[in-house]
């Protein structure tokens, strides 16, 4: 006994019709976002370089641990420059090996110190990533470094003058 065809009503086809619509976006989205049938972008400057700031830019393969001297500290401050990101492969957002020292990060203008400041990061990165996702641009944070000063305990030094002293250091 074969069933008997039935007619759709309005509604039914609104919701189909709505359901197609999405559907084509969420294709056209994909296309966009992966630039299928496009050629695929080169890698940008912004992933092959460190911002530092103050329209200092350095060249991703000479981000390299540096020894920072300024007029306030008997010591060097260390400049490792280092994943934001808690899943990264650097271990190095772990503690200084004086805990009387001071560790300050310096990512995207953000100087971030105090005894949650690797956890900042993390956040502050991850929010970059999100946003980047949504302005499609993923791409573009997921090689972003940051700086992190290792301050010698006694030092006066400010992140400022620490990070003024490493722009001027030759690459």
């Amino acid at each position: 006994m074969p069933g008997r065809a039935t007619r759709l009503s309005g509604a039914d086809r609104a919701c189909l019709g709505a359901l197609c619509v999405l559907l084509a976006l969420s294709v056209s989205m994909r296309v966009q976002a992966y630039g299928i049938g496009a050629a695929a972008p080169a890698p940008g400057a912004e992933a092959a370089s460190v911002d530092l700031g103050a329209g200092v830019v350095m060249i991703r393969a000479e981000a390299v641990r540096r020894e920072i001297w300024t007029a306030a500290c008997l010591r060097p401050v260390i400049a490792d420059f280092v994943e934001p990101s808690p899943h990264g492969t650097d271990t190095s957002l772990a503690a200084p090996r004086d805990p009387n020292d001071r560790v300050v990060y310096v990512y995207r203008g953000w100087t971030l110190e105090g005894p949650r400041a690797a956890m900042a990061l993390s956040v502050l990165h991850f929010a970059h990533r999100a946003s980047a996702v949504l302005r499609m641009r993923a791409a573009s944070a997921r090689s972003d470094l940051a700086v992190k000063l290792v301050v010698p305990a006694g030092c006066d030094a400010s992140p400022e003058a620490a990070m003024a002293a490493l722009r001027r250091i030759p690459g």
